[in-house]
């Protein structure tokens, strides 16, 4: 196995000079920070084991939200949390993907396609499910921002969870979703959401921005824009799934085979078959397309929405509550000892602290 962090350290120092000026500060943070992770780079502890007599050394973590090497446990923990809060009720995850022709354009301006995407998506659901002829509720929903393809290529989109129904405007009754005929549920209409969607868009691009709204070729707004909406059963394999990237790169360590003169070779799964199947490409390619994932500082890649909204939980309450969703009583988990105090020589939560290592002053 390669880590993400050995074909930085080869490789970053050409992609620096080639491009120079060219390549954003939060790119060149995020080759800093992935190729210094766990590294004496950081600083760091000295520890002894108890037990064994032997030593380790403890180096920090980077926390960078694109370090394959960290936020493992963040993602579990707020699956967990999610999982929690799931209703009794159908679940569905719809996808909106913005057109090949805006990717450039998002590409170039990502907090402002961003921003607008989220806004004007979670929009179009609140509008198109407040309908009486579709809902007439108020959703909850939550969004995760999704920027990458299995081959590592630039495919902005946004995955929301939603629970199949909602809360009417005075928040006394559940209003449940649709069944078809065969008696699979159903939630919203997506041609509609896809045409509302590219309405709400152009008409916020043309306010927020129109500098970049000029940019855009007219036929996009003439075109059917891909919206795609699916039952989620009960919800839990679906948070499982958008856990994954909610503090994920878009490519594990594990992926990397290989690092040699014909380039960066890594494994992905064929979306049709299945099938796993392996890609090279040129490191400077290769880096470049790392790179077009990792999202501008202080840009949330997941975001809440309705009664799901951290600050409406009152209104999540009257949900559960009109659902008869049944009340847990959790148990405080006994602690478990701190993973770091943990000897990768025995096995043994036996290290004990010998010294502080700061980081190495910069030449």
């Amino acid at each position: 196995m390669i880590e993400l962090a050995e074909v930085i350290a080869r490789h970053a120092p050409e992609y620096l000079r080639r491009f120079g000026a060219g390549v954003p500060g939060d790119h060149r943070r995020a080759l800093r920070a992935i190729a210094g992770c766990r590294t004496p780079a950081l600083g760091g502890h000295l520890y002894r084991c108890a037990q064994c007599a032997r030593p380790h050394f403890g180096w920090h973590s980077c926390n960078h939200r694109s370090c394959p090497k960290c936020g493992r446990a963040a993602a579990q923990a707020w699956r967990e949390r999610q999982q929690r809060d799931l209703l009794p009720v159908p679940y569905f995850l719809v996808t909106f993907t913005l057109p090949e022709e805006l990717r450039a354009l998002c590409q170039s301006n990502p907090r402002v396609l961003y921003a607008l995407l989220f806004k004007e998506s979670a929009g179009t659901l609140q509008e198109i499910a407040a309908n009486p002829r579709h809902l007439g509720a108020e959703l909850g929903m939550i969004g995760v921002l999704h920027t990458w393809s299995r081959q590592l290529g630039y495919h902005p989109h946004v995955h929301y969870i939603i629970p199949g129904g909602g809360l009417r405007a005075d928040g006394k009754k559940w209003r449940k979703c649709r069944t078809r005929k065969d008696g699979s549920p159903y939630l919203l209409p997506v041609q509609v959401l896809s045409r509302r969607l590219r309405t709400r868009m152009a008409a916020a691009l043309r306010a927020e921005a129109p500098e970049l709204y000029r940019e855009v070729p007219r036929a996009v707004w003439g075109k059917e824009w891909v919206v795609h909406s699916q039952p989620a059963g009960r919800g839990h394999e679906a948070v499982g799934y958008l856990a994954r990237y909610v503090q994920s790169t878009a490519l594990g360590n594990k992926a990397i085979v290989a690092d040699d003169a014909q380039g960066v070779t890594f494994t992905y799964t064929e979306s049709n078959t299945g099938a796993r199947r392996q890609m090279t490409l040129e490191a400077m390619e290769f880096l470049r397309r790392t790179l077009a994932h990792v999202l501008p500082s202080g840009l949330h890649k997941v975001r809440y929405f309705g009664w799901l909204h951290p600050k409406a939980r009152r209104r999540y309450h009257q949900a559960a509550t009109l659902l008869a969703a049944p009340i847990v009583l959790r148990q405080p988990t006994p602690a478990e000892p701190p993973l770091h105090l943990r000897c990768p020589h025995c096995g043994a939560f036996a290290l004990q602290l010998v010294a502080r290592l700061p980081r190495p002053r910069p030449p």
